[in-house]
């Protein structure tokens, strides 16, 4: 896969636009040409200085285990930290998935695969009410687990396969699985395994509204739909990090403005911006420097399968026919690739590209035949829900479908919704009758598969039940030996595109961000989370 690190950059974009913000800020290569270019000029980081992100959206709450949005998990990489962590730095590529220490400093597996014993770090967590900086122990990692467990939702099934977890001393944890189960140390990497004081678990501050970690920030203040402040953690447990004083959130809903701010000095990141958007930043502002990579995410067209027609294969097979892939991401997007059922950025996890395209053709005249066989040789009316709070991109890419299918004959009237409504009610609800949107980071192909085609899955919000996919799906994540288990991921997703095809991969696409020139040492990984700031630092 050509991951193709050009220029670097450093950004938030949320949803998708979120993204190319946590995406922000640096490719591999040309941040280490520029950190070498400045060693002449410079004898290291530089203390100091505000980092200002702008966001066209905020999140509706904080707390990380009742909420999947990336907005409130790109905040909540600020603030707090995981077992393990997924590894950033010069020499990694941004789809790297290198799991490496972060709160725990080691582990250890047992022979059988069914035990992970994690050694903590020293950590203290912040300095505020009622934790009052205080050292993270074991207990409080079990009780963020047990909560996790307990809690509905996303990250519930990321422990699916935990029968225990124990506190052997006061900085030692043990998780005893159920059977061996592949997914797991990724899992504990997962951007939504934030540890939480047991403070917080046993409500004693309120998590939705703060937030207290051991990350390199510590949250000032939340102004909802406004701005949220970090201040510098002095007490973060890496010596001398992070080097920014203040990192500063700020909600600007309009694309223009959020475009002008970033021109003129005011704001250090922003959003993804359009091929036509960039070119004119870039007459404007030559100094830039543009971070290029695949995204690791992509754009979904859904359908309710309880809901006729879309409970009919052949009519899900026309829909997918129906749409121009490589011409909607080339005009909307500025290039990328028709995706699949495993998104690319997870590398050879995902079909190979020329089993994708065909798999999934772009044929109208065949489209037009299976939706004769079905029974609406005339077509059909329907409705196509998106939401304008990623960007306009997504709704140029609802109207591009729904063009789409009126060219075979089906009548797709667009309903745009506000964000918060779309991802906590219509889309998980299944309060639909076909949608477009863009899925979360998935960072293991499990999420991508079993997440949402199991008929138990936690994102399984189309109405998908099918025995036989059931079954391969529970099989994969059993599979311990890598390359028998990507064999077998390969099958299923060939399935899923032959007997499902729900959700519909659309493409993925190249993010193209800005960053200004004075922006250092800034390596993001395709998970949610701004913790890699804690490097980043400011020559000007």
């Amino acid at each position: 896969m050509d991951k193709r690190w050009r220029s670097i950059f450093n950004i938030l974009m949320f949803g998708l636009l979120m993204m190319a913000i946590s995406a922000c800020s640096s490719d591999t290569k040309n941040n280490s040409e520029e950190n070498e270019g400045t060693e002449a000029q410079t004898s290291g980081p530089k203390s100091g200085g505000t980092y200002t992100i702008l966001s066209a959206a905020d999140p509706d709450m904080l707390d990380p285990h009742r909420q999947s949005s990336i907005y409130t998990h790109q905040l909540a990489g600020l603030v707090y930290n995981k077992l393990v962590s997924y590894e950033t730095g010069p020499n990694v590529e941004y789809t790297d998935y290198n799991v490496v220490p972060d709160l725990a400093e080691r582990w250890e597996v047992s022979e059988d695969g069914k035990v992970y014993t994690f050694y903590l770090r020293e950590a203290y967590w912040h300095d505020k009410e009622p934790v009052n900086g205080r050292q993270v122990t074991a207990e409080d990692v079990v009780a963020t687990m047990e909560r996790i467990i307990h809690l509905p939702g996303h990250q519930a099934a990321l422990l699916s396969e935990v029968e225990s977890v124990e506190a052997k001393d006061s900085q030692t944890v043990v998780f005893t699985l159920k059977q061996p189960f592949a997914p797991f140390l990724n899992f504990m990497a997962n951007h939504f395994m934030w540890i939480l004081p047991e403070e917080g678990v046993n409500g004693e501050f309120d998590l939705a509204s703060d937030a207290i970690g051991t990350g390199p920030f510590v949250l000032e203040e939340w102004e909802d739909n406004v701005q949220a402040t970090f201040k510098k953690n002095p007490n973060y447990y890496e010596e001398g990090k992070p080097y920014l004083d203040e990192v500063i959130f700020k909600v600007v809903p309009d694309q223009g403005s959020r475009i002008a701010a970033f021109r003129t000095g005011q704001a250090d990141t922003i959003g993804q911006l359009s091929p036509e958007e960039l070119t004119q930043l870039q007459k404007t502002n030559p100094e830039v420097t543009v971070f290029d990579a695949l995204f690791p995410t992509q754009e979904q067209l859904y359908v309710n399968m309880e809901k006729e027609p879309f409970n009919d294969i052949r009519v899900r097979k026309a829909i997918s026919m129906a749409i121009d892939r490589k011409s909607m991401v080339n005009a909307i997007y500025g290039g990328g690739e028709t995706s699949g059922p495993v998104n690319p950025s997870l590398g050879d996890w995902a079909l190979p590209l020329e089993e994708r395209e065909a798999l999934q053709p772009y044929n109208p005249e065949e489209a037009k035949k299976l939706l004769k066989e079905a029974g609406y040789q005339n077509g059909f009316s329907t409705t196509l829900i998106v939401t304008n709070g990623y960007g306009e991109q997504l709704v140029r890419v609802a109207q591009w479908i729904a063009e789409d299918l009126r060219n075979i004959g089906i009548n797709a009237e667009i309903e745009v919704v506000e964000y918060a409504t779309y991802f906590s009610e219509r889309w998980p609800n299944v309060d639909y009758e076909m949608g477009v949107g863009y899925q979360t980071y998935f960072q293991e192909p499990d999420e991508w598969l079993r997440t949402q085609l199991h008929t138990d899955g936690a994102r399984n919000w189309y109405n998908i039940s099918d025995t036989k996919l059931d079954k391969m799906l529970d099989e994969q994540r059993l599979i311990l030996d890598v390359e028998e288990r990507k064999e077998y991921v390969h099958e299923i997703q060939r399935y899923v595109l032959e007997n499902l095809v729900n959700p519909i991969p659309v493409t993925t696409y190249y993010t193209k961000t800005p960053r200004h020139p004075y922006i250092k040492d800034s390596y993001p990984h395709a998970s949610y989370g701004y913790g890699y700031l804690k490097n980043v630092w400011l020559d000007k």
